[in-house]
């Protein structure tokens, strides 16, 4: 029993308190708990016939980048014991999706009894308002600002997504038009970019494995750009091809809300806490 309780701590709590970088086993059940979770959130809101299209999925971006903001607000102690510990990776996962289904529940509620003409617009609206605050709580409370990394990283994502929009026919792919893959795509580049800039050249500690050992292999931390986005290209035409057929898309925009989840979440937060110094 001992045993048992000795290896949660070092493999999970102690990462969670000190808020290291991850290990091959807490990588490994995150990603089958992320998994599991997608899941259960498909299976639920289709129990309460919420469809999942692009526009649910832009919709719900903004939650995705409130949870970055909210980790950042962590990363420079902001917070303090216990409420920090809710603001780490896996944790934190769970308190944004609360946040973001019960304001779902709510606006829809409130779009049945006729006091919003649309709730999906004021679920929207409510992510974008609480990642402003938060965006106002860190410009309050930095001082060491470094501006150049949207020079270096945000400007290079947007102008290559722009690219592979504007090319995505003559690849015969004119599916990446859409403004979801867009913002996938995007979200994997603004990550590697990041990812490349903060640990290269600004002496971040990246905190995946995965990613550290690609990096090593190769002496570079820019070989994550190429390879990310051969990644996400990839993805996206195994999900085209998934869903061709298949008149019900839930499944398809559910993968693809994940796919901006993973993406996005690590991209913004490091853009974000690079550029106010954290």
């Amino acid at each position: 029993m001992n045993g048992l309780i000795d290896f949660i701590n070092r493999n999970y709590i102690e990462g969670i308190v000190n808020d290291t970088s991850y290990n091959h086993i807490d990588m490994l059940t995150y990603v089958i708990v992320l998994f599991a979770g997608v899941y259960g959130v498909l299976r639920l809101l289709n129990r309460l016939s919420i469809r999942i299209d692009e526009e649910f999925v832009l919709a719900t971006v903004p939650y995705v980048l409130m949870g970055s903001v909210f980790r950042v607000i962590e990363d420079a102690n902001l917070l303090s014991p216990p409420v920090k510990y809710l603001f780490i990776t896996p944790l934190i996962y769970f308190v944004i999706f609360a946040i973001c289904f019960g304001i779902l529940l709510l606006t829809r509620y409130l779009e049945r009894t006729g006091k919003i003409e649309n709730y999906i617009n004021a679920y929207a609206g409510a992510g974008i308002m609480m990642s402003i605050a938060g965006i106002m709580i860190l410009v309050f409370n930095s001082r060491n600002w470094n501006p150049d990394i949207l020079i270096y990283s945000l400007l290079p994502a947007i102008a290559l997504t722009g690219i592979i929009k504007k090319t995505s026919s003559a690849i015969g792919m004119a599916y990446l038009r859409s403004r979801a893959y867009s913002i996938v795509i995007f979200s994997f580049l603004l990550d590697s970019f990041t990812t490349y800039i903060g640990t290269d050249l600004l002496g971040y500690t990246n905190k995946h494995p995965f990613s550290t050992f690609l990096a090593s292999i190769f002496g570079t931390g820019i070989i994550l750009i190429p390879l990310s986005l051969v990644l996400v290209l990839l993805i996206v035409l195994v999900l085209e091809k998934d869903s061709g057929k298949d008149t019900n898309n839930d499944e398809k925009y559910m993968l693809i809300l994940t796919l901006i989840v993973l993406g996005l979440s690590m991209g913004a937060r490091n853009l974000i806490g690079i550029t106010l110094g954290v």
